[in-house]
This record gives C-alpha cells, structure tokens and sequence, in this order.
C-alpha cells in the first residue's frame, strides 16, 4: 500500500517571497515624490501669488460695480471711496453709500451700501496719469460718483462724463495691476504693468516672483 504525504516533498518545495518593499524601492519611490514635490511646488506657490492679487483687484472692480447697480436701481446718487488720500497706502477699506446731500461724507441718516476691505500687504496707489475725484466735503479722499442715471463722475476734474479715474493694485513682489474707471459709461479696464517696456499692458502675463 502507498503512502501519501500532505506535504510537497523537500526537493520541489519553493520558497515563499516575503511581501513588502525592499530598501531599494523605498527609495526610488522616495526619490521620484521628491522630484514631483520639487516640480511642483514653485508652479503652485506661482499660481497663489497671481491668484491673490488678482483676487485684490476683482475686490474693487466689485465695489464700483455694485455702487453704480445700487444708483440705477434705486435713482440714488452713491459715492465710493476708494481712497484715503491722493498717496499710496497699504490695505484699505473701500466704501460705498447713497450719498443724497452730495455732501462727499458718509453721515448718520445716509444709507451704507457696501464696504470691501483690501488686505495688510496689498497696496492702493492713485494712477498719476488718471487721478481720481476728490469726495466733496473730504479733504483727502478719493473716489467715484455714480449718478442715478447711471453716469459716472470719476476724474479729478469732477466734470461729469469726462476722463477717467485709476487706482494701482500691487504686492510685495512689485506686480502692479491698475485698474481705470471711465467718466460717464463708468466701465471698467484692467491692465497690468510691463516692467521691461516700461509701459501699462492690456495683458496680464508680466508676473514676478
């Protein structure tokens, strides 16, 4: 009679591969993470810088935008100021009110529309060549008048439907970003500062990092 054994014999047994990684591919797999991290990394860090500043400036774009729906909405002549004074200033607080006395001041008894706040390391810069209206009442301040018709009042002039009014937005890495409200239409451009021309652009690719 046979015997039969449960067990492969000796000579046939294979010996089992332990599983998990071997120092050798820990490493290759450590290195190829490292070298994605070292691709990655600045072009992520590029795109926040952008992104920010952009963020900043579609914060005024919607101040103006948001003043002058509220004057044609409501037949209300609105102020928004943009800023302080006529000199650069890191942040700010942007503000828009119905403004019924024409006063150029935000009074107890006058409604407050909006106020928008530009962060700590951004800085707001009157563009020299557009300066902005100078709030009635105010001995420093800047801004636009919407009127309830929709026109606006934005140059230094004060002449209404005439000129334009600027304001720069830049950051820390001297990307400067300006933005130019028309007298009358009250329409907004965007343009971004070409350092190596010398020159405003109406392209925004002229980043530093």
């Amino acid at each position: 009679m046979m015997n039969y054994h449960d067990s492969v014999p000796s000579t046939c047994r294979c010996r089992r591969r332990e599983l998990g990684f071997t120092l050798q591919e820990m490493m290759v797999v450590i290195t190829v993470i490292a070298m994605m991290v070292a691709i990655g990394y600045p072009m992520l860090w590029r795109s926040q810088v952008r992104a920010r500043l952009l963020g900043e400036v579609k914060l005024v774009q919607q101040a103006a935008m948001v003043a002058r729906v509220n004057a044609v909405k409501h037949s209300r002549r609105v102020a928004l100021k943009i800023l302080e004074d006529d000199a650069r200033q890191q942040g700010g607080l942007i503000v828009a009110w119905v403004d019924d006395n024409a006063d150029g001041l935000l009074t107890g008894g006058e409604q407050l529309i909006g106020q928008w706040i530009v962060k700590q390391g951004y800085f707001l810069s009157p563009d020299g060549d557009n300066d902005f209206l100078k709030l009635a009442g105010s001995d420093t301040a800047r801004g636009v008048v919407f009127l309830p018709n929709g026109t606006t009042i934005a140059n230094v002039s004060g002449a209404i439907g005439v000129g334009q009014g600027g304001v720069e937005v830049q950051d820390e890495f001297l990307n400067r970003i300006r933005l130019l409200i028309q007298g009358g239409s009250g329409t907004i451009t965007q343009e971004m500062w070409d350092p190596f021309e010398e020159e405003w652009s109406d392209e925004s690719r002229f980043w530093r990092y």
